[in-house]
């Protein structure tokens, strides 16, 4: 019989390992004395409890089981059937007579024992399949302005959230329509359907909790220590007939030159037995680790155990989950309507990624319109702005990790109609294929390489369909992007760092990511530092941005941002920062814009006259230069706060003035001072007074009134009303409204 070779080194094992996955946890029962222990511990636990005799169903004796006892074992039959068919049970049967693979079947064995030992008494083994219905809440807005830039002067909200489980599984279910905001010309209702991965997990995991002690399940609360002298002494005892008389100590904590020297006087034969013993044990400096390991390892256990995405990996070996719900503990994402994906992409479809084994899948389809009326006339007869899109992204390890991935996107874009309005663009079908890596480079940090290439076909009623796909290879260089992305740290310097360098040709075209730009080269470079454990810290960034503006000159568009930060704790009360930020942009060797502002900062908090205050101010310069003309600002901003009797005063203080009166922008103040306070117990309200002055442009004092109220428990009641009168009557009064009034109601069901 082979026992245990190294315990310590299988508890460090399991222990370092059971918050990554179920399936590559380490079997704690592949030793016996651990087995033996549950075994003996089940035993205990039915030895006084009658049972009517009934033929073994499986074969205990080839699965180790042998020392289970009849009433143990008929109660493991009846945990390994329990939500099982008579298909299911003849099923599992069949898989312990015809199991060829031994490591397995005693693995799966091994599991199963484990949970039946930690299984609380009565306690199901399945999810709750009762549908459930949880209306998260009902809002509804309206907003009244008399700005007459506006089309309408009414907008208004609506928002439903609920949350629908089915069969355990929770679908979120959000629905919103924005009306009125242009006459109803473009009245917009937004459906998505979202599955629940959290609420998912907190299930399983309560499920989970409900049913097993799960610190049995990873032997918490057996004494290894013990139950390793208990198998020696039993071992030992079977030796007695060769008169040898050496204790289970000695046999664990003694070096093998020591055994050797206390076994001296003793049979030969019975010296050879106890040497075997030592041998699978160990060494004397792991015996000595035990107790300490298993303390340690009873800690991680209780740690992780806090956390559902941990626990919850263990649910299919425990519980009898069907084959969606087994599926869906995978899925990483599911949802479905009014949905945003890949990068940025806002389109009406469906997307869903799945993670299992540390292989990654995601799919995707729908379709992305962004047309408006005010985009009419505005597109060119190649640029399009609504696609429909499918897409594939699949291979090793999650996104944003160590990860290997490859990914197709296929879109096609027709003329589109809206509201009457046409666009005149030419049909299109788009193909990209992507290739994304991370690599890990240990403590020196990671580097992600993204390779992209993209290929069009355009057609027009005359010719014939083409695919994208058939021409990928064609213009490499120019339909081609390439990434890549450095990222470290040096933690004894306390120094971070980021450096990247992104090429796309200037016929790559992505519809997955929109705000992506083409024709490009960019790269740049990020260094912060901290020091004196956090209270100083400095950033400084640059990013450099080539462009190309034309495919049939060497015209370019070319940017220089630079960037540096610098902030000091003095105090828990006081922080001061710095910051210096030089935008550059040069057309044909021109500089055509310049932006250059120094910003001082400070966050204060405090007692003046043992009244309690916050305060955030800043104090900037700025250079602003466009073609000719030439400003420099002075720019000052205020936030003060502070308690006055029951309630709270918030003042906030804008002013920009242009030293040069360049007229890039106008000089401004703005000032709103208000007081919040409590009128009754379930009734709040905040008054405050406006006062903006924008040079030549409006000048307006105003009063705004807000209020709200809490009703009924579940009711919410938030009213404000902007009421301004104009002091100064300009061409450009009517881009300031004079009177707005917010409403809004909301109906809380949980």
């Amino acid at each position: 019989m082979h026992v245990i070779p190294k315990v310590v080194s299988l508890l460090v094992l399991f222990i370092s390992t059971c918050a990554i996955a179920a399936d590559t946890l380490p079997d704690p029962l592949k030793g016996v004395v651990l087995k033996q222990a549950v075994m003996d511990s089940l035993n205990t636990r039915y030895a006084g409890i009658r049972h009517q005799f009934v033929p073994d169903s499986l074969p205990f004796s080839r699965l180790g089981l042998n020392n289970l006892q009849p009433g143990a074992r008929q109660e493991f039959i009846q945990y390994l059937n329990a939500g099982n068919g008579k298909a299911g049970i003849n099923r599992m049967q069949r898989m312990f007579t015809g199991f060829h693979d031994s490591l397995k079947l005693a693995g799966f064995i091994d599991n199963k024992l484990r949970g039946f030992y930690a299984l609380k008494p009565q306690s199901p083994v399945h999810l709750p399949g009762i549908p459930q219905n949880k209306l998260k809440g009902i809002s509804w807005q309206t907003i009244y302005s008399d700005t007459t830039a506006m089309l309408s002067p009414w907008w208004n909200e609506g928002i439903i959230q609920d949350q629908v489980t089915i069969g355990s599984i929770p679908v979120q279910f959000n629905y919103s329509t924005i009306s009125g905001y242009n006459d109803g010309l473009k009245d917009a209702q937004f459906l998505k359907l979202n599955f629940d991965k959290q609420a998912y997990l907190d299930k399983v995991n309560k499920q989970l909790q409900q049913s097993y002690d799960l610190n049995k399940y990873f032997l918490d609360d057996i004494d290894i220590k013990s139950s390793i002298q208990s198998y020696l002494a039993t071992e030992l005892s079977a030796y007695d007939s060769l008169k040898g008389h050496i204790s289970p100590d000695q046999v664990m904590f003694l070096d093998s030159s020591q055994l050797v020297n206390a076994l001296q006087h003793t049979p030969q034969e019975y010296q050879e037995k106890v040497m075997a013993l030592k041998q699978q044990l160990g060494n004397v400096k792991e015996m000595n680790q035990l107790a300490g390991a298993q303390k340690a390892a009873q800690q991680r256990i209780a740690s992780v155990l806090q956390h559902p995405e941990n626990a919850s990996r263990i649910a299919p070996d425990l519980l009898n989950m069907s084959s969606l719900q087994r599926f869906m503990m995978s899925v990483k994402e599911l949802k479905a309507g009014s949905i945003g994906t890949l990068s940025d992409v806002f389109m009406t479809g469906a997307a869903g990624s799945y993670l299992k084994n540390n292989r990654f899948i995601m799919l995707a389809a729908g379709k992305a319109n962004e047309l408006g009326i005010q985009d009419v006339g505005m597109q060119s007869s190649t640029g399009n702005s609504s696609y429909a899109m499918q897409y594939l992204r699949m291979g090793r390890g999650d996104v944003g990790a160590k990860q290997t991935h490859v990914s197709v996107l296929n879109a096609n874009a027709k003329p589109q109609s809206n509201n009457g309005f046409n666009t005149a663009v030419m049909s299109r079908n788009v193909f990209v294929g992507s290739i994304s890596k991370q690599c890990d480079l240990g403590s020196l940090g990671k580097i992600d390489i993204d390779v992209s290439k993209s290929s069009s076909s355009f057609n027009d009623a005359a010719a014939v369909s083409k695919s994208a796909a058939s021409h990928f290879m064609d213009d490499l260089w120019a339909t081609a992007s390439i990434g890549l992305a450095y990222s470290g740290d040096v933690s004894k310097w306390g120094l971070s760092q980021k450096a990247y360098m992104n090429y796309s040709g200037l016929g790559y075209v992505n519809p997955g990511s929109p705000f992506g730009s083409r024709g490009v080269l960019q790269y740049g470079l990020m260094l912060r530092r901290n020091w004196l454990k956090n209270k100083a810290a400095a950033t400084v960034r640059m990013d450099m941005r080539n462009q190309a503006v034309s495919p049939l000159t060497d015209d370019r568009r070319r940017s220089l941002q630079f960037s540096a930060d610098a902030r000091y704790r003095f105090t828990r009360k006081l922080t001061m920062s710095m910051n210096l930020l030089q935008n550059t942009l040069r057309e044909n060797g021109v500089t055509a814009f310049l932006n250059r502002k120094l910003s001082v900062m400070s966050q204060a908090n405090g007692k003046i006259g043992g009244i309690p205050f916050t305060n955030n101010s800043s104090i900037g310069i700025q250079q602003m230069n466009y073609q000719d003309l030439k400003s420099l600002f002075i720019n000052l901003s205020s936030m003060h706060t502070f308690m006055a009797g029951p309630g709270m005063v918030i003042t906030n203080i804008y002013y920009n003035r242009d030293v040069h009166d360049a007229a890039i922008y106008n000089n401004l103040l703005n000032i709103d001072a208000g007081y919040q306070y409590i009128l009754w117990k379930k009734i709040s309200c905040g008054s405050a007074l406006i006062y903006m002055d924008s040079k030549d442009v409006v000048r307006q004092i105003g009063l705004r009134q807000q209020v709200s109220a809490q009703l009924f428990k579940r009711w919410s009641l938030a009213l404000s009303a902007d009421g301004r009168k104009n002091l100064k009557n300009t061409p450009a009064n009517f881009y300031y409204g004079r009177f707005n009034t917010t409403t809004s109601l909301h109906y809380q069901i949980n």
